[in-house]
């Protein structure tokens, strides 16, 4: 006969539940599934190594990455050592057993186009008539850019000849997270001001996939306030990109060259997070590419060979379409509607996660088969 259900305090029964009731084990009755430890939840932290100088003589003093740079496989399947990597890829030696407390107050080379510093080293006008900088890239603060509180083209305008030479250009954010947006947008300008000089029809990259030097490269110099922090993270997300690197070997790059630069734990998370999104894009450029270099000599051998010209293939860029998009297709060509749901979310199947606690095996018996006693 089913009884009726009775209180329960604490995973047992209350005293006076009932003489025919058999109590519930006092034992756990469940456990961990996974270790855990009492603290406000955050992400694994990203550990840098410090910049190393690689046992190569080949190297010549070039900061060490402490694995081998992520080029992929070069196309014509030659491979290349880490040292060569790195001194194709333009990698300067580095500055450290030079590296002084005042050398904060400058700017350093991070490549043979690219420098680094803070907003003192943007209004030395000596520096930049040295180093022939011709564009300069102010990473600052919405609040700073309304003060223009860290405007270097005031002290640049009271030389003519700079005047006319050196480019201004800015990335101003609200905040270190809005700088995942801008990342391309700086990259995009040191890429053109690098190559703004080059002949007509100059190959961007090598046959392995390095990036190519110009013969008259324009000169880019990255600050802030410090040098140390955006201006920093805009020129690592700019390395990540030229020589196709991790976000860690990136920062590497940069400590090897300029050491006192600071990238906290949200700042290396935004240039992990922003690695996939730059490797996506490569790999969307490299097939378009890929595609273009195939019609074209589709295109010759048609011509050689008197074949009827083929209509190229579209290699621009198109919009993903949206998951409205794809039922409105489905409905017009009279599809299945809830055949094309179940697909959709069978991407979401087996996705439960783990639970963070278990029952034990030696658990007391259920609320049920207590009731059945």
């Amino acid at each position: 006969m089913h009884m009726a259900q009775q209180p329960i305090q604490n995973g047992n029964l209350a005293p006076g539940a009932g003489a025919g009731m058999a109590p519930l084990s006092t034992s756990p009755s469940h456990h961990p599934t996974l270790p855990w430890s009492n603290g406000i939840p955050s992400p694994p932290r990203i550990l840098v190594p410090p910049p190393t100088l690689i046992n190569d003589p080949a190297s010549r003093g070039r900061p060490g990455t402490r694995q081998p740079l992520n080029y992929g496989p070069p196309p014509n399947g030659t491979s290349l050592s880490s040292s060569q990597l790195l001194a194709s890829s333009g990698i300067l030696p580095t500055t450290l057993q030079d590296w002084r407390y005042e050398s904060r107050r400058e700017a350093q080379q991070i490549l043979p186009h690219l420098y680094l510093g803070p907003v003192s080293a943007a209004k030395d006008l000596a520096y930049l008539r040295r180093e022939n900088i011709t564009l300069l890239i102010a990473v600052r603060n919405n609040v700073t850019a309304r003060h223009r509180l860290l405007n270097a083209y005031n002290e640049i305008a009271k030389d003519p000849e700079l005047k006319a030479r050196i480019r201004f250009e800015s990335v101003d954010v609200s905040g270190n997270q809005e700088l995942i947006a801008s990342f391309p947008i700086a990259s995009k300008l040191v890429d053109d001001h690098l190559y703004n000089n080059a002949p007509p029809g100059f190959a961007r990259r090598k046959p392995n996939g390095l990036p190519e030097q110009p013969p008259n490269p324009g000169k880019t110099l990255i600050y802030c306030e410090s040098g140390n922090e955006r201006s920093a993270a805009v020129a690592a997300a700019y390395i990540m990109q030229h020589i196709n690197c991790s976000a860690v070997q990136a920062i590497q790059v940069i400590q090897g060259r300029r050491f006192c630069v600071c990238f906290d734990d949200s700042m290396k998370y935004l240039l992990t997070g922003y690695e996939p999104i730059w490797m996506a894009r490569r790999d969307v450029e490299i097939q378009q590419l890929t595609a273009a270099a195939a019609a074209a000599a589709s295109q010759h051998l048609n011509a050689v060979f008197g074949r009827p010209q083929q209509e190229p293939a579209n290699t621009g860029k198109k919009s993903k379409r949206g998951i409205e998009e794809a039922y409105d297709d489905e409905d017009m060509s009279g599809g299945d509607y809830s055949l094309l749901t179940e697909l959709d979310a069978a991407r979401f199947e087996k996705r439960e996660g783990i639970a963070p606690f278990s029952d034990s095996q030696s658990s007391a018996m259920s609320l049920d088969d207590a009731m059945d006693v």
